[in-house]
């Protein structure tokens, strides 16, 4: 038997020999110098061009783990996530005893995101012995083995996930998110990033097209969303268009546009607006937030905001809170608030209890502003964004809460909205169709859980 397993082993080698020796010298040379070239590319946010480098790399060298390695990180970042494992276990294979941290940390992420927790704990630990405890914090080993923990323990207590996608009419294979119901639930509005997008803008960094702003009803007869097209064809410009809050009612709205990289330039960065429909003729009065604390030179979006409270001197007072970047060096991006009183906004101010050292973004407040959801990809959660809420406790936001694997995945979780009169929720997260990974839209109905919130 022992002969047998050396002699398998020696044909093993020695086929693996040969096909490294038919790898000529200067293919080899290639080899390397595509994966500097891609690395490059990479690195400075052009994510695809350097994955078609990566893959011009491992044509030159099928045999080099490096090549296989960096094809599937990049792979990875652009949401190929099945390639990417095809390609990370082949860098495994080849390289053998060579394989350093990086190799096992990508091993661990894409098994992660694909849901397999167990197998990406051994990865992720292989990687944190391998890296060191002062790299290894650097990777934040250890918070990701705590997540893959957190999600075993959610499917060991039997958390069935909540969540179902709107139809096709609705997702398709590119990105569609942020989703909005007015209407008693009869009207949809939503964020797509789709070829017939205002301006047929492209994004060069991941090569995915500029924002729009889309619309839809939902049809009883044929029990589908129809897509109104031309509804929104007013108010999309050819940058950035992101709707964030509109009221239940649809009368009032909170928008994000960014038109630095268009032709059109009428703004710096990302910044907030907010609109009024006019009720003769439905139409939208769109106007930007002049307050310079306000919309910065920095990144401002994802914006919600309360309902008319009166406060002690019977005076109107809505709470807004946002995301911005404008501390980034620090806390990367955080989310901040900011009062109107009687139609005047009032200085904005961050919510420290909110934010982490990480990512917070797309927050929502319910009406009363008793409870504000938001994502973060800092806090304990089960890996990428996770949904969390905070009650407000006596003018104070009490610690987050994760909403657990029933709303949450392995993948990121954004753009949550809780409709109470719907007993149901949307949410934006990674889906998978046919083996095509992009953000779509979901609905959770929530008549049967027992979160705080809803009580």
């Amino acid at each position: 038997m022992n002969k047998l397993i050396l002699l398998c082993f020696f044909i093993l080698f020695h086929v693996h020999a040969i096909g490294q020796s038919k790898v000529g010298f200067f293919d080899k040379i290639m080899c390397k110098k595509l994966i500097g070239n891609g690395n490059e590319l990479f690195y400075a946010g052009r994510t695809s061009e350097a994955m078609f480098t990566f893959k011009r790399a491992k044509l030159k060298n099928p045999y080099s783990w490096k090549a296989n390695y960096s094809l599937a990180m990049s792979e990875f970042y652009l949401r190929s996530y099945i390639s990417a494992q095809q390609n990370i276990i082949t860098a495994k294979k080849l390289a053998g005893p060579k394989g350093d941290g990086e190799l096992y940390y990508m091993l661990g992420r894409i098994h992660h995101t694909l849901n397999k927790v167990d197998s990406a704990k051994v990865y992720y630990m292989k990687s944190r012995e391998l890296f060191g405890k002062r790299i290894a914090k650097d990777y934040d080993l250890d918070m990701l083995i705590q997540q893959c923990d957190f999600v075993s323990k959610e499917h060991e207590n039997g958390v069935l996930n909540l969540r179902k996608p709107f139809s096709r009419k609705i997702n398709t294979k590119y990105e569609e998110y942020g989703a909005i119901l007015v209407y008693g639930g009869k009207c949809l509005y939503y964020t797509g990033r789709q070829p017939e997008t205002t301006g047929n803008n492209m994004n060069p960094d991941d090569q995915k097209f500029f924002e729009d702003i889309y619309m839809a009803n939902w049809d009883e007869k044929s029990k589908n969303w129809v897509v109104n097209i031309e509804k929104m064809e007013d108010y999309n410009t050819e940058g950035f268009d992101a709707l964030n809050f509109v009221s239940r009612n649809g009368k009032y709205g909170l928008i994000t546009i960014n038109t630095s990289a268009s032709s059109e330039k009428t703004t710096s960065s990302s910044e907030l607006y907010e609109f009024e429909v006019d009720e003769e003729d439905s139409s939208w009065y769109v106007e930007k937030i002049n307050r310079e604390t306000i919309n910065t030179s920095y990144f401002e979006g994802a914006a919600t905001i309360t309902d008319s409270l009166f406060d002690e001197d019977e005076s109107y007072v809505q709470t807004m809170y946002f995301v911005t970047d404008r501390k980034g060096d620090k806390s990367l991006t955080d989310i901040y608030s900011a009062q109107r009183i009687d139609d005047v906004w009032g200085e904005a101010k961050v919510e420290s209890a909110l934010n982490s050292l990480g990512r917070e973004t797309t927050p929502f407040v319910t009406g009363d502003g008793k409870y504000i959801f938001f994502s973060s990809d800092a806090l304990p959660g089960m890996g990428g964004y996770d949904v969390y809420y905070c009650e407000n406790l006596g003018g104070n936001w009490g610690p987050p809460v994760n909403l657990g694997a029933s709303v949450n995945t392995v993948n990121d979780d954004t753009h949550f909205q809780y409709y109470p009169e719907l007993k149901k929720a949307v949410i934006s997260g990674i889906n998978n169709f046919d083996g095509y990974f992009s953000y779509d839209v979901f609905q959770i109905d929530l008549e049967n859980s027992d979160f705080p919130f809803l009580k």
